[in-house]
C-alpha cells in the first residue's frame, strides 16, 4: 500500500489527468512515465509493472486499458507466434502529460548540479548551530514526583483508602 502511494504521489501526472484514474491506477501510470522519461517508452511486463508499483496484473491492465482509451498512450502489441508474445509497447502521447514530464526534468536538471564535483555556488556553506542541549536521564539529577490535583490539596490524607467488597462496589459513596 505505502509503495502504490508513493508512486502515486510521485507527481509524474499532471492533476487534471490524475483526477480520472484511482489511486492504484495512478501508480502504475506513473511507473509507465518513469520509464518512458528514461527510455523513451515502456516495454514492462505487465506482472514486473504489478511487483514494482504493489498492485494487481488486473489493475495495471485497468489502467493501461482506461488511458488507451481516453488517448493517453499507444499500445503496440508484438506477436511472436500463436501463443508466445513479446512485451507490450506502452508510449505516451497525450500532450499535455508529455509537457508535464519535460517540465519535470526540467526542474529536476536545473536542482542537481551538472558534474558531480560541481556545486551550486549560493547558499549558507557554515550554518550557526543553536546549542540544544539534550537531557541524558541517567546523568541528570533525581527529581521529587510531583503531587497530584488531590494530594496537593489534601484530600487523600483525611479520608482512608476505598477498600473492595465482595460485589465489586467500594466502601464508601462517591460524593
Amino acid at each position: 500500500m505505502e509503495r502504490r502511494r508513493r508512486w502515486a504521489a510521485s507527481g509524474r501526472l499532471p492533476p487534471g489527468l490524475a483526477a480520472r484514474f484511482t489511486l492504484a491506477e495512478q501508480a502504475v501510470l506513473a511507473l509507465i512515465a518513469a520509464e518512458t522519461a528514461r527510455r523513451g517508452d515502456c516495454r514492462l511486463a505487465v506482472g514486473h509493472a504489478a511487483a514494482i508499483v504493489g498492485v494487481a496484473e488486473t489493475t495495471v491492465r485497468n489502467a493501461i486499458r482506461e488511458a488507451r482509451k481516453l488517448g493517453l498512450v499507444t499500445v503496440e502489441e508484438r506477436r511472436i507466434t500463436g501463443f508466445r508474445n513479446d512485451t507490450n509497447i506502452v508510449r505516451i502521447v497525450a500532450p499535455e502529460w508529455t509537457a508535464w514530464l519535460r517540465l519535470a526534468r526540467r526542474i529536476h536538471s536545473a536542482l542537481v548540479p551538472a558534474r558531480p564535483g560541481m556545486a551550486k555556488a549560493g547558499g549558507c556553506n557554515s550554518p550557526n548551530r543553536t546549542p540544544t542541549e539534550v537531557i541524558v536521564l541517567s546523568e541528570s539529577r533525581k527529581t521529587e514526583p510531583l503531587k497530584s490535583c488531590r494530594e496537593a490539596a489534601g484530600d487523600l490524607n483525611r479520608a482512608a483508602p476505598p477498600r473492595i467488597r465482595a460485589g465489586g462496589r467500594t466502601a464508601r459513596a462517591m460524593r
